[in-house]
Order: structure tokens, then C-alpha cells, then sequence
């Protein structure tokens, strides 16, 4: 069954923005990413939903959080245009999005980790949908 977080994978996967930028489908995953998994990679996950109207066909809107972990500042930061590409209004898996706003985006640089490690850079967009189930 379709749901917000189907539609958002179906979207951060239209075409090939994502991978042709460097991350491809395999590396796309909701929720968290496996610590072994080649960088870069792209986590998602939808924070928060509500309902805006009342009705048998109620609008929703939801805010999702698209993280982005490379192995530098730069690295990060260069997928940033591809994720605004990507956050559409469309039909996605089943769901119609019909308004995507965005919210922001942070930068966590890449820091030293535990002994010889480096804790990698982080890129969090943030955009909010307007949506019908």
C-alpha cells in the first residue's frame, strides 16, 4: 500500500538526478543507512503529518527530512541542488503531491571520530508536502 514515505522514495528516485549526482537507487534508504554503506548515501524520513482538511478526500501535509552523508563539507553540499530538483509536486507512487515548499537546509561538516576515524559530512533539506492519499 502507497503512503507518504513510499511517495518520497519514489520521488528522491524520478530519473536519474540522484544517481547521475553520485548516489544511486541501492543507496537510498528510509530511516537510517547501514554504517558500512558506501559514501555517499541518502537517508530520509518523514517527521511530521497532519491533516489540513476534512473531507473523504482530505489534503495532508508533511514535513521530510532528506540527509545526505559524504565524505566532506563540499562533497554534501553538492548534492543539494539535485535534491531541490527532485522535491516536486507530482503523482508518486499513487500519492498526488500537489505543492512541495521548501524549508531549509544544514550542513554538518565532517569531524574527527573515535582513534584514526572521521566522522563524515551531513546535508539535511528540508521541505514540507501538500498531499492526497
Amino acid at each position: 500500500m502507497a503512503s507518504i514515505e513510499t511517495a518520497v522514495r519514489a520521488m528522491l528516485l524520478n530519473g536519474t538526478t540522484l544517481a547521475t549526482a553520485g548516489i544511486p537507487d541501492a543507496r537510498v534508504f528510509h530511516g537510517y543507512r547501514l554504517q558500512d554503506t558506501t559514501l555517499p548515501a541518502c537517508t530520509y524520513e518523514v517527521q511530521q503529518t497532519e491533516t489540513l482538511t476534512i473531507g473523504s478526500s482530505p489534503l495532508r501535509q508533511a514535513t521530510v527530512a532528506v540527509t545526505v552523508t559524504a565524505s566532506t563539507t563540499a562533497a554534501a553540499l553538492g548534492f543539494l541542488s539535485a535534491l531541490r530538483t527532485l522535491a516536486a509536486a507530482g503523482t508518486w507512487d499513487t500519492i498526488e503531491v500537489q505543492a512541495v515548499q521548501e524549508v531549509g537546509h544544514v550542513v554538518e561538516p565532517a569531524t574527527p571520530g573515535e582513534g584514526d576515524e572521521a566522522e563524515p559530512a551531513q546535508l539535511t533539506y528540508t521541505f514540507t508536502a501538500t498531499y492526497k492519499e
